[in-house]
């Protein structure tokens, strides 16, 4: 798999994707579908962008769950943190403020998952995870890796992509800012050591 991305990389960066190249990134970044059973909390990776915790809302809504923010970065443009920013979000759509877990170390998707699983413990079993649909594969690897390296089995997590505005699958490789935005997310499962095959 390394060598694969490693390949699609290349192509990103010369700018000559073909048909089969774009197939291969949505087949990797875009494919989260995940039958979502009987859930009992839902995480959400913070970020500037107010799309994740639209959908973690939206979920919490639909599913009456309780709503892990994960994500301490300071936003300077908005003048707060990020987990700041999606709490005033969430309580001001419907949310109570009994219904929100703030976890406010992370800064990076390791440690959003590393703290994430510290504040959930034995509590819940079930985890709807949010984030950006490119993102999505950078967590699942992470998530598994830190799952295997603790010896935590009792855990299983659905993958939900929040909507893309950025990063339409549609339509990525037609735009230079969503081309740059994945072959980003692709050498970073390289640099973190997600991929290593």
């Amino acid at each position: 798999m390394k060598k694969e991305i490693k390949y699609l990389i290349t192509k990103l960066d010369n700018d000559n994707l073909t048909k089969d190249d774009i197939d291969k990134i949505n087949n990797l970044m875009f494919n989260f579908h995940d039958e979502i059973i009987s859930p009992d909390l839902i995480i959400v990776l913070a970020s500037s962008s107010i799309k994740r915790i639209e959908k973690a809302v939206e979920l919490s809504n639909k599913y009456k769950l309780k709503i892990l923010i994960s994500g301490a970065n300071y936003l300077k443009k908005d003048k707060m943190y990020e987990y700041e920013k999606y709490y005033i979000y969430a309580i001001t759509h419907s949310i109570n403020n009994a219904d929100l877990i703030i976890e406010s170390i992370s800064h990076n998707t390791k440690e959003n998952i590393i703290y994430s699983l510290k504040l959930i413990k034995d509590k819940y079993h079930n985890i709807i995870i949010v984030s950006s649909s490119q993102h999505l594969l950078r967590v699942k690897l992470t998530l598994e890796k830190e799952l295997t390296k603790n010896n935590i089995t009792n855990i299983n997590f659905y993958l939900v992509p929040s909507y893309a505005t950025l990063v339409p699958k549609d339509t990525w490789y037609k735009e230079s800012k969503a081309k740059e935005i994945i072959k980003g997310e692709l050498k970073r499962l390289i640099e973190y050591k997600l991929i290593t095959e």
